[in-house]
């Protein structure tokens, strides 16, 4: 699970602007419900039981509550990818195929399922 500052962090090396400046920019209510999002449930049952589609919505969140100054797309990407990666995931779609569907998830021209399933088509364990 991330957190605030690993947002600010991940922001700070893809603006390059320092994440002491960033913080007093960054909408820290959306930013928290984003980080949050992915593990939420009720009493013990998780409203995202795998792994990558926890990712999927990691990302969705971060792009559609869109808490940073700029970078949200960027920042979504590199935080779901390092969450996938983090527990033996690749995430395997091109450059062109994510620049697409982010911006259009960005955009609200997809739902969360749609953008969940086509993520999951495009991740896979390095041993699969």
């Amino acid at each position: 699970m991330f957190e605030i500052g690993d947002l600010l962090l991940v922001a700070e090396r893809l603006l390059g602007i320092d994440a002491e400046r960033l913080k007093l920019v960054v909408n820290i209510p959306s930013a928290e419900s984003a980080l949050a999002a992915p593990f939420a449930g009720v009493a013990d049952q998780m409203f995202y039981e795998h792994l990558v589609q926890r990712a999927a919505i990691l990302a969705s969140r971060i792009m559609r509550n869109h808490p940073l100054p700029d970078g949200n797309k960027r920042a979504a990407l590199y935080l779901m990818d390092l969450y996938l990666e983090e527990n033996g995931y690749r995430f395997t779609a091109s450059p062109e195929e994510i620049d697409r569907m982010f911006r259009a998830v960005a955009a609200r021209q997809h739902n969360e399922d749609y953008f969940i399933a086509w993520v999951c088509s495009r991740t896979s364990r390095p041993d699969d």
